[in-house]
């Protein structure tokens, strides 16, 4: 029995409630993509001129490269495309668009490209009758599963949700191992108030992965709107579901989700009857009684539900990082190292696991022991160089730390890693080893070019070599145009009293991405500095004054202007209340220079107390 990992689930729960025939639903094992985006001349009126001075041996990719030069004159669509159909002979300068035709429909039992061109072209045209009797024919021969989704995407926007049904039914039955395909049959089963068949479904997809995560399943499989969500609940209120598992524990979903954790409580209980010991049903209720019962009760009742299946991982795994999340290392610590468990630390998610709460527990050797023991590991290799060098780095063993670093390769690790080993290698004046790295970073990986020009400079520049720094990146600007990221790293690298080259770069990328907050600050605080353009200040940050990450800084810089502007009063307004709760220096510089303006000694007195007890702040005499 194949698992459904937690990014497979995520990705149906997507599929099923967003366009289906997105062909990145599934970046996993269970799908094979044959999906190409390409572009058809809007003027052809068949797909003849797609094979014209087409030449042998040709890859998938460059048969439809001419086509992206055609500019104003093209409409975006997606083909699906079997592997076998690009042959030499069916690409072939040579060869005729008949002869292309006859060897194509030759292999009957995949897709025939020539019918799925004619069949884009139809819908292209709207003629959406013609072309989903083709893709509907043509998705039920073999490797054909884009194929499907394509005319399923099709059959939702132009049909009603039976038919829909009926023919993601019909495709998926013929096709039981392909697990998107349950995902939107159930889904459409709830949209055609189909329910038995949407009980019946899910219960394939628990059989599929017993352990699969149940909230995130039926989050998937609900409709979209709440509106709807509702008329479903009522429904299956409505329903004599009696026993049926599969309708309980969605009822039991959609009850906690509408805030309603009693009566889902009830639902997932009588669930549990029929099947005491799913997995997926009992970290439902898991789920419920959190929202229910203390911690310690959710925590009791886990241990208990264990018991049932001890053997089963993924309950394990919801215990521990349900006890993590109410801050029981020591006790999670304990349950990873139990004699009951060592089935559980063989695995190797779990080993990294406990490697981290042994960091965190700051038990470093047993760590490291679990984590030398993943290096072998091509899964977790990186994962585990990269903790060995939080270890490392948090014992002390600056040099360790820095080579474990250097090991980490995997895409979504490499630049974070990196950056902590430039920054050991910094804090010991390694520098020439230093921008060693950065180089070999951009020489490793090209989409990280930008990121390495940007280390490379600060590398420079905490080397005293700003200079150097800014003509890194101008060259680097060169080679990486309009990069917004290189663009901002020179305004940042700029001196502070050069703002006429900030405010013009600033300009520029403003322009490029006008959405940015980090360019909208820095834009404002240039400004500021050079006391221009007080009414777009105000306006662009009077948006940004209740924001949770960036609303502080909007605020000192409004409050910056109003100093110039010699009003007191709205620092006062800006920043009074926010520093009395978390005090931060450039506030209370802010608020001490106001109360100063207006003679008030006493309140700037007790702002300065602040800034040197509580923030160790050296101030000026005050004045």
């Amino acid at each position: 029995m194949r698992k459904l990992f937690p990014a497979v689930i995520s990705s149906a729960c997507c599929a099923v409630r967003g366009c289906p025939l997105n062909p990145r639903f599934f970046a996993s094992k269970y799908v094979k993509p044959y999906c190409l985006s390409i572009y058809l001349p809007m003027h052809l009126s068949t797909p003849h001129q797609l094979f014209v001075n087409l030449k042998p041996n040709l890859k998938p990719l460059d048969v439809f490269k001419p086509f992206i030069a055609l500019g104003k004159k093209v409409v975006a669509t997606t083909l699906t495309l079997a592997s076998l159909l690009f042959s030499p002979a069916v690409f072939s300068a040579e060869a005729n668009f008949a002869s292309a035709s006859q060897s194509v429909n030759q292999s009957l039992s995949q897709p025939s490209l020539y019918a799925i061109l004619m069949a884009e072209f139809a819908a292209d045209r709207g003629r959406i009758d013609q072309a989903l009797a083709t893709y509907k024919q043509q998705s039920f021969l073999a490797d054909a599963a884009p194929v499907f989704e394509r005319a399923l995407g099709l059959s939702l926007q132009n049909e009603p949700p039976q038919l829909s049904l009926a023919f993601a039914n019909a495709w998926q039955q013929q096709n039981p191992d392909h697990v998107p395909a349950i995902f939107y049959v159930t889904h459409l089963a709830l949209k055609a108030h189909e329910y038995e068949l949407a009980g019946e479904k899910l219960n394939q997809i628990l059989q599929y992965d017993p352990d699969a995560d149940l909230s995130q399943i039926l989050i998937g499989i609900y409709p979209t709107e709440t509106r709807d969500q509702a008329e479903l609940l009522a429904t299956l209120n409505r329903l004599d579901i009696k026993n049926n598992p599969s309708l309980l524990v969605m009822k039991a979903g959609l009850l906690l989700q509408f805030q309603q954790p009693k009566a889902a409580l009830v639902a997932i209980n009588r669930a549990l009857k029929t099947n005491p010991k799913s997995p997926a049903f009992l970290t439902l209720k898991a789920d419920i009684l959190q929202a229910l019962s203390p911690s310690n009760q959710v925590i009791a009742f886990i241990a208990q539900a264990r018991k049932a299946v001890p053997d089963n991982k993924a309950l394990f795994v919801y215990q521990i990082r349900y006890m993590l999340k109410q801050g029981k290392s020591a006790q999670v610590w304990q349950q990873l190292n139990a004699r009951a468990n060592q089935q559980f630390l063989a695995d190797e998610e779990i080993k990294l696991l406990a490697a981290l709460v042994g960091i965190d527990l700051k038990k470093y050797a047993a760590a490291d022991r679990l984590l030398k023991a993943l290096i072998a590991s091509p899964n977790f290799k990186d994962q585990a160089n990269y903790y060995l060098a939080v270890s490392a780095e948090r014992q002390n063993l600056l040099n360790d730390a820095i080579g474990y670093y250097g090991k980490v390769m995997q895409p979504d690790l490499v630049l974070k890693a990196r950056q902590q080993q430039i920054d050991l290698l910094i804090s010991q004046s390694r520098f020439d080893e230093a921008i060693a790295s950065s180089i070999k970073l951009r020489e490793q990986f090209d989409s990280f070019a930008p990121q390495s020009y940007i280390m490379q400079a600060n590398i420079l520049q905490k080397n005293n070599q700003t200079a150097q720094a800014l003509a890194l990146l101008n060259s680097a600007q060169t080679s990486l145009p309009n990069n917004t990221d290189i663009l901002f790293a020179k305004v940042l690298l700029l001196p502070d009293d050069d703002d006429a080259s900030k405010l013009r770069l600033l300009k520029e990328l403003i322009r490029l991405a006008p959405a940015n907050v980090d360019y909208q600050l820095e834009y404002a605080q240039t400004l500021v500095n050079l006391k221009q353009n007080n009414e777009e200040v105000t306006a662009l940050l009077t948006a940004l004054i209740n924001d949770k990450e960036v609303g502080l800084r909007a605020r000192q810089i409004l409050s910056q202007q109003a100093l110039h502007q010699a009003n007191n009063a709205t620092v006062i307004s800006l920043l009074s209340d926010n520093f009395d709760i978390v005090p931060d220096v450039i506030s209370g510089l802010l608020l001490q220079q106001a109360y100063l303006n207006l003679g008030n000694q006493k309140e700037a007195a007790r702002i300065n107390q602040i800034l040197v007890h509580e923030l160790g702040y050296q101030p000026k005499n005050l004045q």
